[in-house]
């Protein structure tokens, strides 16, 4: 299932995808791990792919769009970002239908939609079904609404009134 929706959190662990959990410095006062912090739990993330993100990240980054892997945003890591869009996509395994998980996804979309970012949750299971549509999905959150036609002058018509 993809859902797509505006998107902190308040713990002192943050679970990664895939059910990898990464215990924060208390860095700061609420709990949440500073940016240099999220930077490295990044690099750390990208050696331990799940299934979903090395499944789609190959298509991703054929599409040549930028889409980032692993991308640090403030406190948090997502596991796909394409910063152009203010897009943020997260593949949720089966540790997300956990409720205390609910709980912890939400007040995180909470944070990235206070933030100006959209969240796009792919269902793991979704990616092993139909990839190609899931990443039709993910190019149609990334394009922009057609803009719409401004009016036009005419053929010969003055830009100004001159008097």
């Amino acid at each position: 299932m993809v859902r797509s929706g505006h998107v902190g959190a308040s713990e002192t662990s943050l679970q990664g995808e895939g059910g990898r959990c990464v215990h924060l410095h208390h860095g700061t006062k609420s709990g949440l791990q500073t940016y240099a912090q999220a930077k490295a739990q990044a690099l750390r993330l990208r050696k331990q792919e799940t299934y979903g993100e090395r499944n789609l990240w190959k298509p991703l980054r054929q599409l040549k769009m930028n889409f980032r892997r692993q991308a640090p945003i403030g406190p948090y890591v997502v596991d796909f970002a394409h910063f152009a869009s203010d897009l943020v996509i997260e593949i949720d395994g089966y540790h997300h239908t956990l409720p205390e998980r609910q709980v912890r996804d939400l007040e995180r979309d909470a944070w990235f939609a206070d933030n100006g970012f959209r969240v796009l949750r792919i269902d793991e299971s979704e990616l092993k079904r139909d990839l190609s549509a899931v990443v039709q999905q993910i190019v149609a959150q990334t394009t922009p609404p057609p803009t719409p036609a401004l009016p036009s002058r005419g053929k010969g018509e003055k830009r100004y009134d001159v008097k």
